[in-house]
């Protein structure tokens, strides 16, 4: 069990940002809509990417692939802000999808079952997050394997379909990360590295989620060990998503992991001023990069500027209703100001 609670826990790292694209040749004008519905997203636009979703479905759109990407941008977004305040329409889209991709309505094309597939493993995966979020474990570890066994039946049909090896990948990793005191069992697999190979392909070959790849390599790497690689990878994606708070977050982080602390300071320095004028913003956001600047200077041994930044933090918290992770955040500080 506590395996598949850590696949869960991780299912947003493959699910939050995965608008990925239609997967076969489709209309110019489907590529540009859901490019453009991938951009805002990661930018942190979601009220113009919901905008945008919702119009084509009132222009008359009922398919499969619209209300599949309309769940992605309330995940990201609930995820940003921390919030269930989408989840209505959240479920009703992600049982559209469901519904829609049934497998006796697939009928016999095995590109187009491939994609079904694909969008059914997607949206299982979406609803496993959320209920393990919701504290539903039984229903949350069901619809995991329902996602992890359609994304492999996708990709069985069709093994240029690179998206869908994203998902799996990140699955194989982790789950032989949590499972590491096991693996000299002989019926445990370690499939970590096939993992990272396939979230490789991902990012070397997907249209339009290769960048969502990298952005899992940064990461998995850097808990693999493989420090260089993941820097390469956080170089790309802020060449590419210059303006993303999401991605920043990964390249700064990638210098912290390294211990390469004025880099680091440099990247969350620029990563807070883009923090504080973020359109759509979470407060506790700024709360905890502060607080990661306080910890990063109290490792240098610097502590007047690790105090200046706690209290920063601790200033910045007032009157907020901090997220988990910026109530732990506040803790860090408070630890830093009583030395």
């Amino acid at each position: 069990m506590f395996v598949k609670r850590a696949f869960i826990r991780f299912l947003p790292l493959i699910l939050v940002f995965s608008l990925l694209y239609p997967l076969s040749s489709q209309a110019d004008d489907a590529q540009d809509w859901i490019k453009r519905s991938i951009d805002l997203t990661i930018n942190t636009h979601f009220a113009a990417a919901e905008s945008l979703l919702t119009a084509r479905i009132a222009a008359g759109d009922s398919s499969a692939r619209v209300y599949f990407y309309l769940a992605s941008v309330l995940n990201s977004k609930m995820t940003h802000f921390e919030n269930q305040a989408d989840e209505a329409l959240f479920l009703y889209a992600l049982n559209r999808v469901i519904s829609t991709t049934a497998p006796e309505q697939l009928g016999n094309g095995k590109e187009a079952r491939a994609r079904a597939f694909f969008f059914r493993g997607s949206a299982f995966g979406y609803k496993a997050f959320y209920e393990g979020q919701n504290g539903n474990w039984l229903d949350a570890v069901k619809d995991g394997l329902k996602s992890v066994d359609n994304l492999k039946q996708a990709v069985e049909l069709d093994s240029t379909l690179y998206d869908a090896y994203l998902g799996i990948g990140v699955y194989q990793y982790w789950r032989s990360t949590k499972l590491k005191y096991l693996l000299w069992m002989p019926f445990i697999e370690d499939t970590r590295l096939q993992g990272i190979e396939n979230i490789r392909k991902a990012a070397a070959k997907s249209e339009h989620s290769r960048y969502m790849a990298m952005h899992q390599l940064i990461y998995i790497l850097l808990n693999y060990g493989n420090k260089d690689e993941a820097l390469g990878y956080a170089r790309e994606v802020i060449r590419t998503y210059p303006k993303s708070t999401f991605m920043w977050w990964a390249y700064a982080h990638t210098w912290y992991m390294r211990h390469e602390y004025p880099k680091a300071i440099a990247a969350y320095r620029h990563l807070l001023t883009m923090l504080k004028t973020l359109p759509e913003q979470n407060p506790s956001h700024v709360v905890s990069c502060y607080a990661r600047l306080a910890e990063i200077y109290d490792k240098m041994g610097r502590i007047t500027d690790a105090h200046r930044e706690a209290m920063q933090a601790v200033q910045a918290a007032k009157g907020l209703k901090l997220s988990t992770q910026g109530q732990k955040s506040i803790k860090k500080a408070e630890v830093i100001l009583a030395k």
